[in-house]
């Protein structure tokens, strides 16, 4: 198994590469980067980087789509002992505003637009002093600490904007200026922002060591080699988008990448580069299924695959649907921001109703894992659920400029609280419930809202539900489910009829106290796609009961 205890992302994607500097890193827009044109990619830009005065200890935002630059500016900013805050793709301007002015970053590297984005008038938006200097004279008021702003595209419109090809040309020249690596494998080398769904985010700092051993331990289990080569459908800035990315280049592997997600255009990588390991969600899969150039034939050296079920919820019937058409078995993955992306991770040889739960067994032995109790924190049996807690080397080192909520989240003695609703197995399997905060306590019992949603979900007439709980003056909790129809001709699902249809399979205090027929849920977009804004659906119905 592949580990760098004491190297940083650079030096370990070096050592990677040292052993065949000409093998496929990277394929984008059928052009490909060897490990070596990345790293002499990566050189450049950090001296570039450095020449906009980039040093140890500072952070460099990057708001870009997948691809190699994306990785170079990584790679760069490991070198130089400088953070990358991954900015999600999807940001609009308030959010890209809030990420720079609460990471410091003092340089932005962008380009000019990305899924009918256009990021340079957001950018313009956000600090408008890119409009009326040039590069040499900038020193914005709107964000103090940013001090260059960079594009893949330069504008005339916004003359401080410098581009990237300057950047690297000037890095070029300086390619015999001594630059020495940074070595502290410990030091922040990513920041990753949590969705902000019920608050602000927060930026989760991790580490080389973090972030390169967990990568290589992911490949690792999945089975992931040199030989392998992977299409990237995740974005980067999200911390899954980002382990599979890297999942690749620790073991020497190759990474297939576009911009953003395109059903079609996956489908054609995979069959032109004869991938053999996909990662994504499964609306996803679900897209190129119904893509009108899916063929199994196509995608028939595809032998792993690792799907989450996160923006829709599980869906059983497309699961057994992915693979049986797609042919490999799927496993479904459990991470999040602070600890890395697929932490615990169904084994491909486990039975089917196994791998169709979110999480499965450690992917590493060093990764500790218990679950509480929520209020004491003592530590419950195995099939009990509880909070998870995490302990071990994959844990971010707590969030940027928030020592409250680090203090919070992370104990003195090295266990990160996740705030997610678990459990665990006798053979140490663990497995995802909800989230705490949307667990319900009702009639003294914890419930995962989640097992109430997809026992709704099996009516014929329900095409989706989500079930929040809701103060009740007797109960104290009560759940309350938010049901989309079927759109049909027939009769529509009834209060009574989904009540009568629970009573033999879920326990009565599970039965939600009332059902609200809606067209679709208020959502929110994080890099993974799109998730229900739970707050706003406990907001409509927090008086209900008069509780």
């Amino acid at each position: 198994m592949l580990a760098w205890p004491d190297e940083t992302i650079y030096e370990g994607i070096a050592s990677v590469a040292a052993t065949d500097p000409e093998r496929r890193a990277v394929v984008f827009d059928e052009t490909v980067w060897s490990y070596d044109d990345l790293l002499a990619e990566s050189r450049a830009l950090a001296r570039g980087l450095a020449d906009l005065g980039v040093s140890r200890g500072d952070v460099v935002a990057v708001w870009l789509g997948n691809r190699p630059e994306w990785i170079a500016c990584q790679l760069a900013t490991s070198l130089l002992g400088a953070a990358m805050v991954a900015v999600n793709t999807r940001y609009r301007t308030h959010e890209l505003e809030y990420m720079l002015e609460d990471s410091g970053a003092s340089v932005l590297v962008t380009e000019d637009a990305l899924l009918g984005r256009d990021y340079h008038e957001m950018l313009a938006t956000a600090v408008p002093e890119v409009r009326e200097q040039s590069p040499a004279e900038f020193d914005p008021d709107s964000i103090p600490a940013l001090e260059a702003a960079v594009s893949l595209e330069p504008s005339a419109d916004l003359p401080a904007l410098r581009a990237y090809d300057d950047v690297l040309k000037t890095g070029r020249a300086r390619d015999r200026v001594d630059l020495e690596p940074a070595s502290d494998p410990e030091a922040p080398a990513a920041i990753f922002y949590t969705s902000g769904t019920t608050s602000d985010p927060k930026g989760c700092l991790q580490s080389s060591r973090s972030l390169l051993n967990h990568s290589a331990h992911v490949a690792d289990h999945l089975g992931v080699t040199e030989d392998d080569v992977g299409v990237a459908t995740l974005p980067f800035c999200g911390i899954w988008g980002y382990n599979t990315l890297f999942s690749a280049l620790a073991t020497g592997a190759t990474l297939v990448t576009q911009t953003h997600f395109d059903p079609g255009e996956t489908i054609r990588l995979v069959d032109e580069y004869d991938a053999t390991y996909l990662t994504g969600l499964g609306v996803m899969f679900e897209r190129m299924l119904e893509h009108d150039v899916f063929d199994p034939s196509r995608v028939e050296t595809v032998e792993t695959g690792v799907v989450g079920f996160i923006s829709k919820g599980f869906d059983e019937e497309l699961f057994e649907r992915i693979e049986s058409t797609f042919g490999f078995p799927l496993v479904q993955p459990y991470g999040l921001s602070e600890a890395n992306s697929q932490i615990f991770v169904g084994d491909p040889d486990d039975p089917a109703e196994q791998r169709k739960r979110v999480g499965g067994p450690p992917i590493h032995p060093e990764i500790e894992a218990r679950v509480v109790d929520p209020e004491t924190r003592a530590e419950l049996p195995a099939g009990e659920e509880g909070e998870l807690a995490i302990r071990g080397y994959l844990l971010a080192d707590g969030y940027l400029g928030k020592p409250t909520a680090t203090a919070a989240a992370f104990d003195e003695e090295g266990w990160f609280y996740t705030g997610d609703l678990a459990e665990t197995d006798a053979d140490g399997y663990v497995y995802y419930r909800s989230r705490l905060d949307d667990a319900l306590r009702v009639r003294g019992f914890l419930v995962a809202p989640r097992e109430i949603g997809a026992a709704v979900e099996d009516h014929p007439d329900v095409r989706s539900c989500e079930v929040v709980g809701a103060p009740h003056p007797r109960h104290g909790e009560v759940p309350v489910a938010f049901v989309v129809p079927v759109e049909s001709d027939g009769d529509e699902p009834t209060s009574d009829g989904l009540e009568a249809f629970l009573e033999s399979r879920v326990a009565d205090y599970k039965v939600p106290e009332a059902f609200e027929f809606v067209d679709g849920f208020p959502t929110t977009e994080g890099p993974n796609g799109e998730k229900v804004r739970k707050t706003a659906l406990r907001e409509r119905i927090r008086d209900r009961f008069g509780g």
